[in-house]
């Protein structure tokens, strides 16, 4: 594996942890990690790559009103691109290529963090949402994000974090030395067959159950998010197997939440993706609407309302936006 160090990250603690980890990689010092990340690769798989940078711009944006909980919500971000590779994931047009970047100056990342949380209203709960630019879980082995930030955020009352992934790697969770209050970790979940269809390298359903049923044994707050509900063919058949079944395997009473959300692209980024993917199917099973929004029709969002409110009358519905 190539690793590319920014000279600026090259001191950082973070840094030489890595270097530790993966021992037999070859180490490249750059700049800026720009100069890699911005690069516009014709044959992605031959370039995939480590970067470790230092961030130098802000690490916390605002979230939609309707992403989550509450419309006090925001997005961490201390690592770009994801492993694995989903069909419909938005970083396949976010980013020009595939490679993962890390920033390690997590002491800055903490300051800023605390600076914004003294901005926040004291009478709702204002949360952080840490998973959409990566797949945190995953990258944990190497990351030590866990162990970094989950106790970190353990300090705020009114301060909650999501970390949501498509990975069963507990073990960074499950050697920290305390059940965290403020942390929920939130799997994505989705039938199996449309995890080997669309959801490359992603751990199996059975795998990311077996995870969600270890973290709820050792009383782990735990999110579930049904998304993206797909509209396939059969999917009807599909989905309501596939709510039989987890509600079978997971004991849906002692799930702290539900979330259930579909595609849902700008009209912007639908082009953008089609460009790239003329071939898949599901991007052809969408709909412009009103709102210059791609998503799924109204019939297939009703659908899809009715058995997850079925599975869990609180669970919050993305499906009207």
């Amino acid at each position: 594996m190539i690793i590319y160090i920014e000279k600026q990250a090259i001191n950082y603690p973070q840094t030489q942890k890595i270097i530790e980890k993966f021992k037999n990689s070859s180490i490249i010092y750059i700049d800026n990690y720009k100069n890699i990340f911005d690069k516009d690769y014709t044959n992605l798989d031959s370039k995939k790559a480590l970067i470790i940078a230092k961030l130098n711009s802000n690490s916390v944006s605002e979230a939609p009103a309707w992403y989550g909980h509450t419309k006090s919500a925001y997005f961490l971000k201390t690592s770009l691109n994801c492993v694995f590779d989903c069909d419909y994931c938005y970083l396949k047009w976010a980013f020009k290529n595939e490679n993962m970047v890390i920033f390690v100056n997590y002491e800055d990342i903490k300051n800023e963090l605390i600076e914004k949380i003294k901005t926040l209203p004291k009478d709702v709960e204002n949360w952080f949402y840490s998973g959409d630019y990566s797949d945190i879980i995953w990258m944990d082995s190497f990351s030590n994000f866990s162990s970094e930030f989950i106790q970190f955020f353990e300090q705020f009352y009114n301060i909650k974090m999501e970390i949501r992934t498509k990975s069963a790697n507990i073990k960074p969770l499950l050697d920290l030395w305390f059940i965290p209050k403020n942390t929920e970790i939130a799997f994505s979940l989705n039938p199996q067959s449309l995890i080997e269809k669309y959801e490359k390298w992603t751990s199996s359903l059975d795998s990311r159950i077996e995870a969600i049923n270890k973290l709820l044994s050792l009383w782990f707050k735990v999110w579930i998010r049904f998304l993206p509900l797909l509209p396939v063919k059969n999917y009807e058949e599909i989905y309501r197997d596939f709510v039989e079944y987890v509600n079978s395997k997971i004991n849906m009473c002692d799930i702290n939440s539900t979330f259930a959300s579909w595609l849902l692209y700008t009209k912007k980024d639908y082009n953008k993706i089609l460009s790239k993917y003329k071939d898949l199917d599901i991007l052809h099973m969408l709909e412009l609407d009103n709102d210059w929004f791609y998503r799924e029709s109204k019939k297939v969002r009703d659908t899809f309302y009715t058995m997850f409110k079925k599975l869990d009358n609180k669970c919050i519905l993305c499906l009207e936006y």
